[in-house]
């Protein structure tokens, strides 16, 4: 739970101390003259403060705003205390964007994080996970914690109860979130929206790729498969073509001229690989391992000692010197040897350049002469042919790998959707426990005249939905919908059916929630009515698991007049001894004891 919210740089009115059951903090109208009016004054900002201490992205940002670089100026900060398990942890931060933050188990002794580090933190203190199928994947503090903290700037945007996220997300993405808060299972539903996004990736591939065989032929997909038949015959034609093509007899001598130097050009290339191969062998053969050859020969001179004796006089020395003398002289044959053919080659070489000039003329002459034209048109429509099939086909390839893959990608979904509908009739227990939750607050928070009749919270399977939609829907029904106050209600409904149901069941989740500007258009009985049903719940929660419910109120929009009790009812506590916060219309009675902006 919350213990306080205070700063060490006097910039709140005063410190403000929460506790169990219901917080109230209040906005009074002074009546004083120079008063500005009530907005304004700092209800929310207290609920933006304690945001921001959870480290609020829209938090931070509206801090950033230029009405308050006053806080960046008079080097304010903020310290948020809280309490798990007993133990107690502060998170310390200023207005700087470029700041560390601070955190620690005394307010006198922090450690320094970034934002990323201290957000994994802070998820396995408030968020452990506990069970292998009701979990949410990637460090999600803050999409949780966006249902346990609204202020009014969050409830405006808010039109429907399972949209408490504060960015677009889609219905598997909501609905993921929204099981984990009900504590019903999730594993299959990452999987189902997994799958599906990969669905829709290669879906998309495969659209992308039909559109540019579109744009670059002219033809669908189906129609251009259709078509390579015919490119295919056209690029054989041309192949056959190019293979029985002929010079007309005009250019029969620069022809015959043409295949004799290209004769020649290749028979000098076969003779310069030959003597290539003889030079790289001469180079070789000059690495000759010395050590080798020398034990060698003390080797055989060992063995002719042993069984010749005084046969031979020469001492294995002589023998390695005469081994060298050899090796010399045969160093010196093979330099001459390799002076021989690299002149050779050199001569070769340099014939392959003079013929490669000659035959280099007489294809000048047949372009000259318009002799290449229809060859080398012909060679460029081949070549343009290959091109443009090759490259579609490569398109075309991808687009059946991706179909296949679609293929199995059904059959994955088809296999986790009925994964997921065997998960809801596993949980109905679960479902029923939150329909009558729901149900009760109804009873307890709408007038007694009203009907609750067709008002309903279910989780109802749908088989026949699509991949792009859910296999279930879930329905939230109260009486008069479509107006703006029981709009709000069925918000308000929902969130305390989660919260009461979590506590419930002692899930390790925050023992909070806050509500800034939810009760906006609800009529001021259904609000004493919904108030005094949680703490009424929280009486009997008591001596099991504490909980706290902080809401913003302007005193129009919450105290009833005696004349009035009778018609709006009364609360069932002392409502004075809730407030914990009072901020006025006054300068010095405003949260930050200035008007600004």
């Amino acid at each position: 739970m919350i213990k306080k919210l205070f700063s060490n740089t006097g910039l709140l009115l005063k410190d403000i101390i929460f506790q169990p059951g219901i917080n109230i903090i209040l906005g009074k109208y002074s009546g004083a003259k120079d008063a500005t009016g009530i907005n304004g004054i700092g209800k929310s900002t207290v609920i933006r403060l304690i945001d921001y201490a959870f480290l609020s992205d829209s938090a931070q940002k509206i801090f950033s705003n230029k009405k308050y670089d006053f806080l960046r100026k008079e080097e304010h900060d903020i310290v948020l205390e809280f309490e798990i398990n007993n133990k107690p942890f502060f998170i310390k931060r200023d207005f700087n964007p470029n700041s560390l933050i601070k955190f620690g188990t005394s307010s006198n002794k922090f450690e320094e994080f970034e934002k990323v580090e201290l957000k994994s933190i802070l998820t396995n203190i408030f968020l452990p996970i506990v069970k292998d199928d009701v979990f949410f994947t990637g460090n999600k503090f803050r999409t949780i914690f966006d249902f346990f903290i609204k202020d009014d700037l969050d409830n405006r945007k808010r039109f429907e109860p399972l949209n408490f996220l504060k960015y677009s997300a889609n219905a598997k993405e909501k609905a993921i979130y929204n099981f984990f808060l009900l504590d019903l299972p999730t594993k299959d539903l990452i999987n189902y929206s997994e799958q599906s996004k990969e669905y829709e990736k290669f879906d998309s591939a495969i659209k992308t790729a039909e559109e540019k065989i579109k744009f670059d032929t002219g033809k669908s997909i189906q129609e251009y498969r259709s078509e390579k038949i015919n490119i295919d015959q056209r690029i054989l034609l041309l192949e056959n073509n190019l293979d029985s093509y002929h010079f007309i007899e005009k250019y029969k001598d620069v022809e015959k001229q043409l295949v004799e130097v290209t004769k020649l050009i290749n028979y000098k290339l076969s003779e310069y690989n030959s003597l290539d191969i003889k030079l790289s062998k001469i180079k070789a053969s000059y690495n000759i391992n010395q050590n080798v050859e020398t034990q060698e020969i003390r080797k055989i001179y060992n063995e002719v000692i042993e069984n010749f004796g005084n046969l031979v006089a020469k001492t294995v020395d002589e023998v390695i010197a005469f081994k060298n003398n050899i090796l010399e002289n045969r160093k010196k044959y093979l330099v001459q040897k390799e002076d021989i053919l690299q002149k050779a080659i050199d001569e070769i070489l340099n014939d392959i350049s003079n013929l490669e000039i000659k035959r280099s003329n007489y294809y000048k002459i047949l372009d000259e002469k318009g002799a290449l034209d229809s060859i080398k048109n012909t060679y460029e429509e081949l070549i343009i042919e290959k091109t443009d099939l090759e490259k579609n086909l490569q398109v075309i390839q991808q687009i059946d790998e991706y179909q296949e893959l679609l293929t199995n990608l059904n059959v994955t979904i088809s296999k986790v959707k009925l994964l997921i509908s065997k998960d809801l009739k596993q949980f109905e227990n679960r479902i029923n426990e939150l329909r009558k939750l729901f149900i009760d607050i109804l009873k307890n928070a709408i007038f007694v005249d009203e009907s609750y009749d067709n008002a309903y919270f279910d989780i109802k399977q749908n088989p026949t939905a699509n991949r792009k939609k859910l296999p279930f829907d879930i329905e939230i029904e109260i009486p008069k919908a479509d107006a703006l106050g029981q709009s709000q209600l069925k918000i308000v409904v929902y969130d305390l059916m989660v919260f009461l149901s979590n506590i419930a069941n002692n899930r390790k989740l925050p023992d909070f929630l806050i509500h800034d500007g939810v009760f906006h258009g609800i009529s001021v009985k259904t609000r004493i009515n919904t108030i005094n049903y949680v703490y009424h719940k929280y009486l009997k929660n008591i001596n099991n698991r504490k909980f706290q419910y902080i809401l913003t109120f302007n005193e129009d929009e919450i105290t009833v007049p005696a004349s009035k009790v009778d018609e709006y009812g009364k609360f069932d506590f002392d409502f004075q001894k809730s407030v914990v916060a009072i901020y006025e219309d006054v300068a010095d009675k405003t949260i930050f004891k200035k008007i600004f902006g």
